[in-house]
């Protein structure tokens, strides 16, 4: 009997832990990668992605299984690989701790932002969508998907999230504590939330999910409520 293939093994570099840590979860968080290739693999095959950051010795490995392939040009095939989450610990752990140590030096906040890439949007229908910019224990930053403000994210207003997880749910209550209007094309207009006083169990689940000990349910979607929508969504939390 062959012995099976040995997996393509690629590697990525990134020039900070913040980047590598947010193209992984946004990677992650789709449910995986799409990669040209000039040749057309089998379904099945095998990657594992190396991640690296400058500065960092230790990588985070990703296991890939490629689960479709296309052609987008003669010549040209587009593999679709599935990601699986990260099981080795060693890298993410290193890559945090950097995080964690810059961090140390920004006076200005209480908590180490992590780059988790999630999108969110709001049960209105006209509603646009959302990405959460920074994520940590103390509160989230809100990028807007398009060149607008929405009219209701004001300074003060009630701000209320919540996101399925692999292990349950996370809920989270806050209020707007900053908005700024971006620059068409170029810097999105955002929204600062900090959140209010957490229950130990939420905060555990938080903190849980800021060190990727537990995961989103994919595809990696938050939902938001603001104003008089945040507070009848989270009377039944507090």
């Amino acid at each position: 009997m062959a012995d099976a293939p040995k997996p393509i093994r690629l590697k990525v570099g990134y020039k900070t832990p913040e980047k590598l840590l947010g193209e992984l979860t946004k990677s992650v968080g789709r449910g995986g990668v799409r990669i040209e290739s000039k040749k057309a693999l089998a379904v099945g095959t095998k990657f594992v992605f190396e991640l690296r950051c400058v500065g960092l010795k230790t990588s985070v490995e990703i296991n890939g299984l490629v689960s479709s392939v296309t052609q987008s040009a003669p010549g040209v095939h587009v593999l679709h690989i599935r990601y699986e989450p990260p099981k080795e610990r060693t890298g993410i752990e290193a890559v945090l701790q950097k995080i964690f140590a810059s961090s140390e030096f920004d006076k200005k906040r209480k908590h180490p932002r992590i780059p988790l890439a999630v999108r969110a949007v709001e049960g209105r229908a006209e509603s646009k969508g959302y990405r959460l910019r920074d994520l940590s224990l103390g509160g989230v930053g809100l990028a807007v998907e398009g060149d607008e403000l929405p009219p209701h994210l004001k300074v003060g207003e009630p701000a209320f999230l919540q996101m399925k997880l692999m292990s349950g749910s996370l809920s989270l209550h806050g209020e707007i504590v900053w908005v700024l209007s971006g620059v068409p094309g170029k810097v999105p207009p955002s929204a600062g939330v900090q959140f209010g006083q957490l229950q130990p169990k939420t905060e555990k689940t938080l903190a849980d999910l800021l060190s990727l000990r537990v995961l989103p349910s994919p595809p990696w979607i938050a939902r938001l409520a603001f104003g008089r929508e945040a507070v009848e969504q989270m009377t039944g939390f507090l």
